[in-house]
């Protein structure tokens, strides 16, 4: 009897740590879900990178300079891993996404000045009304990109949103094709 309880607790528990297991999310308009690695991305159209530069970015479709992103709204960029002095591009190709990180940067943080106060203490001057608020944030994913014809190529990062730490959030796999639009399709 004792051999039979310890088996059917074994087969208990082992039932109960495979229904605890996380499966992936496979429906594409789910916002959990997420681009697998083994994926392949194929970019339609040549990139530019400037001088001096490792990235550049697209968003609603149309490759973009930095300074003209829309922070709060979903965009990419593609990136190389060697920093040139002369122009470098991204040739139309198929990419094997061999794996995808998650993370978040920290796009404002305006430090506040402290000041001496006529009494001797020190006061402190806040340059914004954010002071001691929630950072702002990117939530991001990489896909890191391997191709045997651009080994230069390293890999696409889709941004999301800039919002406040605990309102950020990752771009949907639909906010990343229209990022991308006619640029660069993903296929799971």
């Amino acid at each position: 009897m004792d051999s039979l309880f310890r088996w059917t607790l074994m087969g208990v528990v082992g039932l109960l740590l495979i229904g605890c297991a996380q499966q992936p999310v496979r429906d594409r308009s789910s916002a959990f879900y997420q681009v697998p690695a083994g994926s392949e991305l194929t970019l339609h159209d040549t990139v530019a990178i400037k001088p001096g530069h490792t990235r550049t970015f697209a968003q609603r479709g149309v490759v973009t300079e930095h300074s003209d992103l829309d922070q709060y709204y979903p965009s990419c960029s593609f990136e190389v891993r060697d920093l040139r002095e002369e122009p470098q591009q991204i040739n139309p190709d198929s990419f094997v996404v061999t794996r995808v990180q998650l993370g978040f940067s920290q796009i404002v943080a305006i430090p506040s000045i402290q000041l001496a106060g006529w009494n001797g203490g020190l006061r402190r001057l806040g340059l914004s009304s954010r002071e001691r608020g929630e950072p702002l944030v990117a939530s991001f994913y990489h896909l890191w990109l391997s191709s045997s014809q651009q080994p230069n190529v390293m890999r696409l990062t889709c941004y999301g949103a800039m919002a406040d730490l605990s309102e950020s959030f990752r771009p949907t796999f639909s906010e990343i094709e229209e990022a991308l639009g006619a640029l660069a399709t993903i296929e799971p």
